[in-house]
Order: structure tokens, then sequence, then C-alpha cells
């Protein structure tokens, strides 16, 4: 039986129950994904040979194929949120998460009663908090009191408000962002009513139509190969958008602004680059800051917390871990492992 300080494996395995590892490789019997962005997937191939089941929801599956990343068909569940599985000794079900679409907690219920239940990557509002935990594995990427965001609440208007402001000077506009962030910014821009064509890759076209068939409501977005979009940026009337790592390769100094969109900015929303004129910074998260995250630990109220150090530092975690011992004194808290490699996560 794991100890609470064994929860999280120094590879980012997540150790749930007996049966269930958790977006990591640890040799057990079930692997869950949470979601597709690679600091979730790591050891992904060695638990494809040894798991007997790979368990995601439907859209984190079709995600990961549009990614190239190979599951053998035959051990995979696709289990929709809120629908148990049984396992030996336990059950294992999958709860909605707003971080990325397809994304999910993982919640473990054994046959003597004790329930286990990992985050993941989450923000709020939007998330499900787990409530009545023998132990809660949470993530605190952003777990330092001065790591909050001020201005989250507005940032969606901030943001569309300012893309608008950059188009109506007549030159388009490139986002670079993450996977899966990606597709929310599309959907909060047409949902604020800018109308202006969404031009893209190739693969991040397949994963937009993978978030609109599963509910996200975007439309007017074309491969960037395709004639149709060739006419489009004749036109300058667009909004590209490329990949976060990408934005060192794309950009000309004039004729085209370039928005790169991060979680790592919480003293204003916007930062102009070099002052040019053409880039600038949007602090935009797909994860909870410490005020979220703390407000989750409240609500949930788990016998045990485990704050998974794998995906922060040690040091953002034990000041997490404070934050918590002061207004919840009754919850039992570990950091596990103990002492990781210092890990940015590569997502946000």
């Amino acid at each position: 039986m794991i100890n609470n300080r064994e929860k999280v494996h120094s590879n980012g395995a997540i150790l749930l129950g007996e049966q269930v590892e958790v977006d990591g490789y640890y040799g057990r019997q079930a692997r869950i994904i949470t979601h597709f962005h690679s600091d979730h997937t790591k050891g992904l191939s060695y638990s494809a040979r040894k798991a007997r089941s790979i368990i995601a929801t439907t859209p984190t599956i079709e995600a990961l194929e549009v990614l190239n990343v190979k599951l053998p068909k035959e051990k995979i569940i696709a289990l929709e949120y809120n629908t148990p599985l049984n396992l030996v000794g336990e059950k294992v079900s999958l709860l909605y998460s707003k971080h990325v679409f397809g994304s999910a907690q993982v919640l473990v219920e054994k046959d003597n009663g004790d329930r286990e239940g990992y985050t993941s990557d989450f923000k709020l509002p939007g998330t499900i908090i787990m409530r009545d935990l023998d132990t809660l594995v949470i993530d605190a990427t952003y777990g330092s009191p001065d790591m909050t965001r001020w201005f989250k609440k507005e940032i969606e208007g901030i943001l569309v408000d300012f893309i608008s402001s950059l188009l109506s000077y007549g030159y388009p506009v490139t986002i670079y962002a993450y996977y899966g962030k990606m597709q929310e910014i599309m959907e909060i821009i047409r949902r604020y009513g800018l109308a202006v064509p969404f031009i893209m890759p190739r693969k991040v076209y397949e994963l937009t139509k993978i978030s609109v068939r599963h509910g996200l409501r975007i439309n007017d977005y074309f491969d960037e190969n395709t004639e149709e979009a060739f006419d489009i940026i004749k036109s300058n009337w667009f909004i590209r958008f490329l990949h976060y790592n990408s934005r060192g390769e794309h950009i000309k100094s004039t004729g085209m602004y370039h928005v790169y969109v991060t979680g790592w900015v919480f003293d204003k929303p916007i930062k102009e680059i070099n002052y040019d004129g053409w880039r600038y910074i949007v602090g935009f998260s797909d994860h909870a800051d410490f005020e979220d995250t703390l407000y989750y630990v409240e609500e949930a109220n788990p016998k045990n917390l485990v704050i998974d150090c794998t995906r922060t530092t040690v040091d953002i975690a034990k000041r997490f871990m404070k934050e918590v011992k002061k207004r919840k004194p009754s919850i039992n808290i570990e950091i596990s492992p103990s002492a990781p490699a210092k890990v940015i996560p590569e997502e946000d």
C-alpha cells in the first residue's frame, strides 16, 4: 500500500488506489490520461505495453491521435464523465475539469470505502470540486501567494478588446498559445461577437474540429493551406493561431501583430515586448492561480492533501502548504515527492 508521501512518483505518475497510475508510468494495471498536454503523457509508451487498459475521455483520445501519440486500440477505454469503471477492488471515475477540451479529474473509490482524487490541471470557476475525500492530490503549479492574477475575472474581455483594437489598424494578428488554450480563446472571441476568420496549420485545424465536435462553439476557421484560406490572407482581415513553441519562427518586424498568451504573467494583463508596437504578451492561463487553488482545497476539505511537486518547484509547494495550514490546520499535508528535480510545466 502506497503512503501519501509516495502518491506522486518522481517521473510525475500519480498513484491512486492499488490499480491506477495517472499521467505517468509506474507499471500498474490501468493508466489514466487526464488530458493531451505533453507533461501529462510522459511514459505513455511504457504504459501502453504494460497496462491492461488506457483510460481517457473521448476528446482526449481523439486529440492524441492527431498529435501522433500511438496507443493500442484494444487497450483504450473511452470513459465518459461521472461513469464509474470497475477495477479489481476499486472503481474509477473521470470528473469534469475546466482546463482544455476533454480534460478530467480522477476519482478512485476503494471497496473499503476510501476515496482518493487527483485534480490534474484545472481552473476555476467551472471545475467540479471533489469533496468527502480521504486523500486529494492537487496540482499547485501556481501555488505561491504572489502568483495571483488580479485581472483574471476581466481577462476574457480585455483579450478580445485588445485583439479587436489591433485588427482595427488594418493588419492581421497571430496568436501563439498551447493546444487546447487556442481553442478556448477561439470560443471566447466568438462569444464576444468578433467575427474575424481564423487561419491555422493543419494540426491545429484538426484539433479545433475535435473541440467543436465535443461542444465548443467555434466557426469560420480554416486550414491555412486551402484556397479559401489563401483568399482570406490576401484580405489582411484574419487571426492566425500558432503553437506557442513556434513563437520565434514566424515573426516579421512589421505588417503582422504577434500576441503571446501565457499564464506566467501576474502584474498586468498586457505587456508590450521591446516596445516596437508589434509584439505583446497577454496573461491568460488555463491553470488556477494561487487564490483559486487554495479555494479548491478549502471547499474540498480532504482528510489528507498531497501537493504534486513534479509540475512545480519544492519552494512553491512549501509556500502553498504553509498557506493551507493557516486556513485548514486539521488537514494532514504532504509534498510528494519531497525533492524532485525542478520542473516547470511545458503547457499552461
